[in-house]
């Protein structure tokens, strides 16, 4: 095993680090495969990410590219004795670089859709939900995501999170009653910034990034767990992605998937992880 990537195994603490380790020296035993497939660069994995939400995948001080799903990559390279490459890149440029060959995983907690799945290789693998974050000292008390009808709402363009707001906007013109405000951001950071300068009333964001955003004060989740759908990773090479979602089907049934998510309270795919095609079921058509 390389030396970087088990220095970003073992960089959580206490009882987490002690369970990755263990899960570490179970999969030794696991032999290298005589071939990896479908690699841009022999002897690497090279995954390219979209940086922007922390805790999951962001950018630390140094100029580190960290977070979960870093250390799921670091993990899904152990186990081919691959070294692990992360790239950082925008959201819209993922699809394109990755048909392109620039990279051979995005790794960004990628929706599943069976639009994307018609155009990558896609394996669920987690399942995110979206929560609606408001500002500590409102009053307000919505029970849905409606209950926002007339106020202004802070999003990332282009996310799910934005397609979910715009079909409540228009249910709720369509009742005749007053829509939702959509403002968009070019990333989840910028919306939080403004929800704590009060430009606007809340922020939808998926679940992990509300709570980080909770614990750095001001703000607050007043809704979770809307609308749970699956995340993937995406691949453009059909025999590697068969090799990665075995690989991660072997994290799910040792337990190293789950520990690996629970510190960050993301829960797995429930159920057998494969490559799944458009007719996969999800709840974003």
């Amino acid at each position: 095993m390389a030396k970087g990537a088990l220095s970003h195994v073992l960089r959580g603490k206490g009882l987490f680090c002690a369970v990755l380790c263990f899960g570490w020296q179970a999969a030794q035993a696991t032999p290298c495969p005589t071939v990896v497939p479908g690699l841009i660069s022999p002897g690497q994995l090279v995954m390219a990410t979209n940086p922007t939400l922390p805790p999951l995948q962001y950018v630390t001080v140094d100029g580190r590219i960290a977070g979960m799903r870093m250390e799921l990559g670091d993990e899904l390279a152990r186990r081919l004795c691959l070294k692990p490459v992360f790239l950082s890149t925008s959201f819209a440029q993922l699809t394109l670089g990755l048909l392109e060959k620039r990279w051979d995983v995005i790794n960004t907690g990628m929706f599943y859709t069976s639009q994307r799945a018609k155009l990558m290789e896609m394996i669920p693998y987690e399942i995110q939900a979206i929560s609606v974050s408001l500002n500590n000292d409102t009053t307000l008390r919505p029970a849905r995501l409606e209950d926002l009808s007339g106020k202004s709402v802070g999003v990332e363009m282009g996310g799910i999170e934005e397609r979910h707001a715009r079909e409540a906007d228009q249910a709720l013109r369509a009742s005749n009653r007053p829509g939702l405000e959509i403002k968009t951001f070019q990333n989840v950071g910028i919306a939080f910034a403004a929800l704590r300068a009060k430009q606007i009333t809340a922020v939808l964001s998926i679940d992990a990034v509300a709570q980080r955003n909770a614990h750095q004060g001001g703000v607050r989740p007043v809704l979770a767990g809307l609308y749970p759908t699956p995340v993937a990773l995406a691949l453009r090479d059909p025999a590697l992605a068969q090799q990665l979602a075995s690989v991660l089907e072997g994290m799910r049934q040792d337990g190293t998937l789950a520990r690996l998510m629970a510190p960050y309270g993301v829960a797995p795919f429930p159920g057998h992880i494969t490559v799944s095609k458009p007719h996969f079921s999800d709840n974003t058509r």
